[in-house]
């Protein structure tokens, strides 16, 4: 793909994020993706395991955590519009210092602008639900470029969020391998790339995305080491193992494994069970499983920005 449709397919988002950014999100906007999406649901598991190989019933499952996080932040949306009784006991998002003289001063969450996704093979429509959800929440527009490897279920959630009523240019899929994604990364008006993947993609992009100053989420995995105690229910660990599910594992003293926690320098870890991901829990990995997180409300500080605007009410002080 040439520079030229990376550019144009870019600069599609510039008006729109106009609107969005000072709209005021309302739920009923937000959520309109619920009857679109719940009846295509079979459909677009149907076609994952098409795009992917994987199974029907995991392909469900991907689905149902798809459209969970799609609603989550669609109600986070709303809150971020200037709601002041949120942002009261919301401190971290919303400040208001007073300053003598009656001054005050405070902050305001922004969008970046223009955000680009870079998706993986292995949860091709989830990864894309992942990123464009909060993205889209903090009033930022997307560039998803899924992997050239399951190009097929990241255009049907732009179809979903078109027909909801997504403005046109928020949502935008690009398909293409490495070359486009280094055209994406490298594009002036992006401000933020989001890339899940490999360990050693992931120093390209957050290479490329450092020659403009980008602010970079990397999901790069991991090897997801299982540590079973020696007075677990052995038979749950080893089923467990196999499976990479510790569902009721049967461990006893749980403030040991709070402590093993504790001491690990990882960004998730489970204590008996194995990947269970809500889209209100925060998941990311520390050193070479990258930075950043997906999921959670703490996402929303990884797509948009602080702005501080201090306010004078007297005369302007001056040494002249």
């Amino acid at each position: 793909m040439s520079y030229f449709y990376v550019s144009t397919g870019t600069l599609v988002v510039k008006e729109p994020l106009n609107f969005w950014g000072g709209a005021r999100v309302k739920p009923k906007d937000t959520k309109n993706s619920e009857p679109v999406y719940e009846p295509a649901t079979d459909e677009i598991a149907r076609a994952e395991v098409a795009n992917n190989g994987k199974s029907i019933t995991e392909a469900q499952v991907d689905i149902d955590v798809a459209w969970q996080c799609i609603e989550y932040y669609a109600g986070i949306a709303p809150t971020l519009s200037g709601r002041l009784e949120y942002w009261l006991i919301n401190l971290t998002r919303w400040l208001h210092i007073q300053l003598p003289g009656g001054s005050f001063a405070y902050t305001r969450r922004e969008p970046l602008g223009v955000c680009v996704g870079i998706g993986a093979w292995n949860y091709p429509f989830q990864i894309a639900a992942w990123k464009s959800a909060p993205a889209m929440a903090c009033g930022n527009a997307m560039v998803f470029k899924p992997s050239p490897m399951t190009p097929v279920t990241a255009v049907m959630l732009a179809e979903i969020y078109k027909e909801a009523g997504v403005p046109d240019g928020l949502f935008n899929v690009v398909q293409g391998g490495a070359e486009t994604g280094g055209l994406l990364c490298h594009h002036p008006m992006v401000a933020k790339v989001s890339f899940t993947g490999s360990v050693p993609t992931g120093k390209k992009v957050m290479e490329m995305a450092a020659k403009g100053v980008k602010q970079v989420t990397l999901e790069l995995g991991g090897k997801s080491p299982l540590i079973i105690f020696k007075d677990c229910e052995l038979e749950n660990a080893i089923k467990g193992a196999l499976m990479a599910n510790f569902l009721t594992q049967g461990e006893v003293d749980i403030a040991r494994a709070h402590r093993v926690a504790a001491n690990l320098q990882a960004g998730t870890c489970y204590i008996n069970n194995y990947n269970v991901g809500p889209v209100e829990v925060p998941f990311g990995g520390y050193k070479m499983s990258g930075f950043g997180r997906e999921n959670g409300q703490v996402t929303i500080e990884y797509y948009s920005q602080l702005k501080t605007v201090v306010v004078e009410m007297g005369d302007v002080e001056s040494i002249f």
